[in-house]
């Protein structure tokens, strides 16, 4: 995250440049104040591939992942060239041989960035002390939780205080399935979503007249900044608003073909991504494939 401290002078410095960050903000693919460069990948030699990876590395945060070449999340060759900088850098800071090769393995097991990349400090370090286990549990899965611990399949009890249960969620359409929204035929938004998600610009349904939602299914929402995203949808929503009122527009209902063309549309802009290659929560996964277990002994 390459995080650290900021004086008052600094903080006061940078909120003079706030207008043009927040202007500059809803021109770039992810909403954030930096935006991929104009240049494909193999557009560079390795050298100058390796110099410029490492000044994003050098910058912390998403940069990495949002600010390097405009096709690494487009074509798995070039986003494997992500990945073996990734892994070395990333292998470095870890010295036991099999917890590098379980956290940081030399094959990518999905395209890089397809899951969200961790932001961490020294997670990699923490992870290295002799006092902490990892399990990989593609080899080794858990096949039984006990009252004092967890047994996998190799038969070993790894014995624990406390056990953190981190096995994924449903993201995006699981919070708006449960809530017990019905359409003005009293059928039940989880029903109609079972077979597939359908909204009309990410923000409004069919036969759920004057719905309005942010940062739900079919918008931007996790792939971008979430700030930069619901003041967007919240502008949309404000003029849409304003004009049913102003054109005394009691009744607002999105059709079915306007759905339909909006999931066509999405669907496209998908397809185009290495993201369907990958099960994660961003293509809908409920739940996370837990690859490995940490093991902290405190």
């Amino acid at each position: 995250m390459r995080q650290r401290k900021l004086t008052k002078e600094e903080q006061e410095q940078a909120k003079e440049g706030y207008p043009e960050l927040f202007k500059h903000r809803l021109t770039t693919f992810a909403g954030f104040s930096y935006d991929f460069a104009e240049k494909n990948t193999f557009d560079d030699n390795e050298e100058e591939r390796e110099k410029f990876y490492q000044s994003l590395w050098d910058e912390g945060g998403f940069q990495f992942w949002l600010a390097t070449y405009k096709d690494m999340l487009f074509d798995k060759k070039a986003n494997d060239q992500a990945y073996n900088f990734w892994v070395k850098k990333t292998r470095e800071r870890i010295s036991d041989p099999k917890k590098r090769d379980i956290l940081a393995p030399l094959k990518a097991p999905h395209a890089w960035g397809t899951k969200r990349p961790s932001l961490e400090q020294d997670f990699y370090e923490q992870m290295d002390k002799p006092q902490n286990e990892v399990v990989d549990l593609k080899s080794n899965p858990i096949v039984e939780v006990k009252e004092n611990g967890i047994i996998t399949e190799d038969g070993k009890l790894h014995e624990f205080d406390v056990i953190a249960l981190a096995t994924g969620f449903d993201s995006v359409t699981g919070g708006m399935k449960n809530m017990g929204l019905k359409d003005v035929n009293g059928i039940q938004l989880s029903e109609k979503w079972s077979q597939g998600t359908y909204s009309y610009l990410g923000m409004t349904c069919n036969d759920y007249p004057n719905m309005f939602f942010l940062y739900g299914a079919q918008g931007p929402t996790a792939f971008s900044n979430g700030p930069t995203c619901v003041e967007v949808q919240g502008d949309w929503i404000i003029d849409t608003i304003t004009k049913l009122r102003k054109e005394d527009i009691h009744y607002l209902n999105a059709t079915k073909d306007a759905e339909e063309e909006w999931r066509r549309k999405v669907t496209e802009l998908s397809d185009k991504t290495l993201f369907p290659t990958t099960d994660s929560w961003y293509m809908g996964k409920a739940a996370s494939h837990v690859s490995s277990l940490r093991i902290a002994c405190c």
